[in-house]
């Protein structure tokens, strides 16, 4: 098929290089003239992992990461709220820490090594239909006709706004603040450190890559610009007595480092596809489902979609349709589960519910020395699971 992929981030690159490799003819347009992986630390859970080492990706990516073993997360006060780690439950794979511009680097470069053609600085406007294809307006001009528009454009999708596919679209009320500054000490280790003053701060310390470490600040949306404003040392004067234990050192060099703003939004799709005729478009990664980042799983989600459309594609080679109502049917319960896990949990961790944040300080800690419950808890972050009672299993594994 003539596919184009419209996005280079994660999910649109994995998707270019999986059906280029199938023997699709695949093209990428991305608006951003020179992108590059914008943002701080990402932590990469066991399901990304495995589609990066069948991309021959996977080895670079950990020689350059911080593996995560364990949850540390705590009351401003000492009290311990989430302690957990992944040889809890007598798995080995554990998240790795690494920059979200490694992963991109890793993932474009393959692209462009593939050969695969990158159309840069062009943004699509629209899409429509044609007796032969979709055809994209975009800033350069028409493109087109393709079989198949895969649209992973992010949270603020143009394509899934043009094909009205959202159910629900909103901004959440919290953003973050990021810096990723130096650890050539290794202060943070190989733990995922949370410290909480009810459920309206939250200061997060993340291994990234080699020798440095992510900070992130829970921040109401509309004060987001405001704290940026402000610039890193009036922020470091607010965050540095939520340190962890010697991690005041991190917070204060956010203040040559500098800070920036993140954005979350709550995205449900009717349906991640559409077909006109013979010829289909669907959305992947973030434009399909973007959340919160409490559970941190953005880009190892992403990484799913691009396999399990690739695998769809492969079962059913001459059914477009017929593919991508397999491939929509393998990733529901997993995206369903984990958006719900997402809303449910951010009242507790970035709100102004200060009830909320109460009870959680009190039961999460007691809750997590249940074996089963337990278990939920390390599961979950690895982003396996379906329900409370099942797991997660790409197509064909």
């Amino acid at each position: 098929m003539k596919v184009a992929v419209v996005g280079l981030g994660t999910a649109g690159a994995a998707a270019a290089l999986l059906l280029a490799r199938d023997g699709h003819d695949v093209r990428v347009i991305e608006r951003v003239a020179n992108p590059s992986g914008v943002g701080a630390g990402i932590l990469l859970q066991a399901v990304g992992q495995e589609i990066l080492a069948d991309l021959g990706l996977f080895d670079e990516l950990q020689r350059r990461s911080t593996p995560v073993r364990r949850i540390d997360a705590r009351t401003k006060r000492g009290r311990r709220v989430l302690d957990f780690g992944y040889d809890d439950i007598g798995v080995e794979p554990y998240g790795l820490g690494v920059h979200r511009g490694v992963l991109f680097s890793l993932l474009d470069g393959a692209v462009r090594a593939a050969g695969i053609p990158v159309s840069t600085g062009v943004e699509v406007s629209d899409l429509a239909a044609s007796t032969d294809g979709w055809r994209l307006a975009t800033t350069q001009g028409d493109v087109g006709p393709f079989d198949l528009v895969v649209g992973a454009d992010g949270a603020r999708s143009r394509i899934r706004y043009r094909l009205g596919l959202a159910s629900k679209d909103r901004e959440y009320g919290f953003g973050g603040i990021w810096s990723v500054v130096p650890d050539p000490d290794h202060l943070a280790g190989d733990v995922l450190h949370q410290r909480y003053d009810g459920p309206r701060i939250t200061l997060g310390v993340l291994p990234t890559g080699i020798g440095q470490a992510s900070l992130f600040w829970s921040c109401p949306t509309p004060r987001l610009a405001e704290t940026v404003g402000r610039g890193a040392a009036a922020w470091v004067d607010d965050a540095r007595r939520y340190a962890p234990d010697g991690m005041a050192v991190l917070v204060e060099r956010a203040m040559s480092e500098g800070i920036l703003e993140a954005r979350y939004r709550d995205v449900v799709v009717s349906s991640p596809y559409v077909m006109a005729g013979r010829s289909g478009a669907v959305l992947l990664g973030d434009a399909a489902h973007a959340m919160s980042p409490q559970i941190g799983l953005g880009a190892s989600l992403a990484l799913a979609d691009a396999q399990s459309l690739a695998t769809a594609l492969r079962a059913s080679p001459h059914d477009l349709s017929r593919a991508l109502v397999q491939h929509a049917r393998s990733r529901a319960t997993q995206v369903r589960y984990y958006t719900w896990c997402s809303r449910l949990m951010t009242p507790m961790f970035q709100s102004d519910l200060v009830p909320v944040g109460w009870a959680r300080d009190a039961l999460l800690g007691p809750a997590g020395r249940v074996p089963w419950v337990r278990r939920q808890f390390v599961t979950t972050l690895m982003g396996i699971r379906t329900s409370p009672w099942s797991l997660w299993r790409a197509e064909g594994n």
